[in-house]
């Protein structure tokens, strides 16, 4: 199997622990006599493959119950910390552990080539953190064994007669199958931790792979190749916590900066992880338990070690979406204004071809309950957005968002303040993407919900605006200004020569007024065509 750089396997990376001195007593593995006397006859030629990383809390169940559908279990211990690999040799598989971790799409790799070069007739790929079900083997597996299938995803989602969840929905337009594809043959859990692979399939696996996006490119390959993909239902478990760093196989992220927001989060976070794969952190140098609390409930967290700003947390959303190669980005407020259950709402439009989804909310008037002085103050601040170029938004402070792929890998800002969201709209504006709104539900009666005063937060804000406009649009934001006080000193000159000559008095106050706007109208003019030619050679 040839794999690119990133994959290469080298024979001193992994070893077969064979003879290992072990000192852990085998009734750690949890598994009832019942279960081992009612054991099946294993499928001769059937191979499981188990990638795995710091699970030796299942590791060893997961093991033996998986022995009795299978001929033969090889788990890939990518580099573990814990005993892992131990304990999957005590309950019988053929480990090999890799002395550092490469990745989840490398273990998959990796066993499915040594399941093909051992002679399996068919493999079976599962995930080892105990959230799928070993009974579901004969179910995935039959379609192979039958000749009927190369590919049959164990899918959460085959049968399912309620609504289709809408992340399901994005993770099948981001396949990119081809426009005829039959609704039928489009996979409804592309992400789906358990496969199985005819031998056909394992032999058609000398492509490279990226290891952010494994599943949706072997399953746009094996179309390419003719190859029949089917889905069987599998039983549903609750979803492990995901091991970012090492699992790269989540697509849509929920992301929420943070400051000491330890009050919020823990109803926030659970409601979020319905919608989306990963729920992500930025703590930006908090001083309460805003980290420990997120990741008790399993969302991961980037912990800036000081307060940078809501601009510098962006940031670090933005980059760890690109790292991950995502499709799908939410981002809203951890103070407790957005409502969560929003978060579909918001997602939904990309389906049908939006790159960014703004919540507004001005667009349900009964629902949002604003104060006037926070109307007055985002007024201002939409109307100066708008100077810099940003049409048909009516909210253009609204921090609850979402982002396609393209917008993800696009946005690229500087500024570290809450301006950070208004930079970004106007890059989304110059790089002509599509922006859609959609109405959010806003609550204003939660106390001690910033840490700024609202004025100076909006004068500060408004500020870095027009600085931002300044820079975008140097010409007429010096030049008509310049040319305004070049001719109020063009008229007051008139009036200084006008008055010395009818009185024969030199009239002092407007001399002064036309050398002063004469000055600075031609500083301002000078100015701009400098900054223009600046910010002209640097694109270039």
């Amino acid at each position: 199997m040839t794999t690119n750089d990133s994959f290469a396997i080298l024979p001193d990376q992994t070893r077969n622990i064979t003879n290992t001195s072990l000192s852990f007593e085998v009734n750690e593995i949890v598994v009832s006599q019942k279960d081992i006397d009612s054991e099946p006859i294993p499928q001769k030629g059937l191979f499981a493959v188990l990638p795995a990383y710091n699970d030796e809390l299942v590791i060893g169940s997961l093991v033996v119950l998986t022995k009795k559908y299978v001929e033969r279990v090889i788990v890939i211990d990518d580099g573990s910390s814990d005993r892992t690999g131990d304990i999957a040799k005590i309950a019988g598989a053929e480990v090999f552990r890799l002395e550092q971790s490469s990745g989840k799409t490398y273990a998959i790799l990796l066993g499915l080539k040594h399941a093909r070069e051992t002679g399996c007739i068919a493999a079976i790929m599962l995930d080892a953190d105990g959230h799928h079900d070993p009974k579901d083997i004969q179910s995935v597996a039959g379609f192979i064994l039958a000749g009927k299938a190369d590919l049959v995803i164990g899918s959460r989602f085959f049968e399912n007669t309620g609504k289709f969840p809408l992340k399901q929905k994005i993770k099948q337009m981001m396949l990119q199958l081809p426009d005829d594809t039959p609704q039928h043959l489009i996979p409804t859990d592309p992400l789906s931790g358990f496969m199985a692979f005819s031998r056909k399939a394992l032999d058609n696996l000398d492509f490279p792979f990226e290891k952010t996006r494994f599943h949706q490119n072997l399953i746009k390959y094996f179309f390419t190749k003719n190859l029949l993909i089917k889905e069987v239902e599998i039983s549903q478990h609750p979803v492990a916590v995901p091991k970012y760093g090492w699992d790269y196989s989540a697509t849509i992220i929920a992301a929420l900066p943070a400051y000491n927001e330890e009050m919020f989060l823990s109803k926030i976070i659970p409601v979020l992880k319905s919608y989306v794969d990963l729920v992500v952190i930025v703590d930006d140098g908090s001083t309460d338990a805003t980290t420990i609390i997120s990741q008790q409930l399993g969302a991961y967290v980037v912990k800036h070690p000081e307060n940078r700003g809501y601009g510098a947390a962006l940031q670090t959303i933005f980059s760890t979406a690109r790292d991950l190669n995502i499709d799908a980005l939410v981002i809203m407020d951890s103070d407790g204004q957005h409502d969560p259950e929003d978060t579909e709402k918001v997602l939904e439009p990309l389906l049908h071809g939006a790159d960014v989804v703004i919540g507004s909310r001005y667009l349900d008037k009964t629902k949002n309950n604003i104060p006037q002085y926070r109307k007055i103050g985002m007024k201002v601040l939409d109307t100066a957005t708008a100077v810099a170029g940003v049409k048909n938004v009516t909210d253009t402070q609204s921090g609850f968002r979402a982002y396609g792929k393209k917008a993800i890998n696009i946005i690229d800002f500087s500024g570290n303040g809450m301006s950070a969201g208004s930079e970004i709209l106007i890059q989304i504006s110059k790089k002509n993407l599509t922006v859609v709104e959609v109405p959010i539900n806003v609550r204003y009666d939660m106390k001690n919900t910033s840490s700024q005063n609202p004025v100076s937060h909006g004068l500060s804000v408004l500020g870095k605006i027009i600085a931002l406009i300044s820079y975008q649009r140097p010409l007429p934001v010096f030049g008509i200004p310049g040319v305004i006080l070049v001719l109020i000193g063009l008229g007051a000159a008139f009036i200084t020569f006008s008055e010395y000559y009818m009185t024969t008095q030199f009239p002092f106050f407007w001399s002064m007024v036309s050398a002063v706007c004469l000055i600075i109208g031609m500083l301002l003019g000078v100015a701009g065509l400098i900054l223009y030619a600046m910010i002209k050679e640097n694109r270039e």
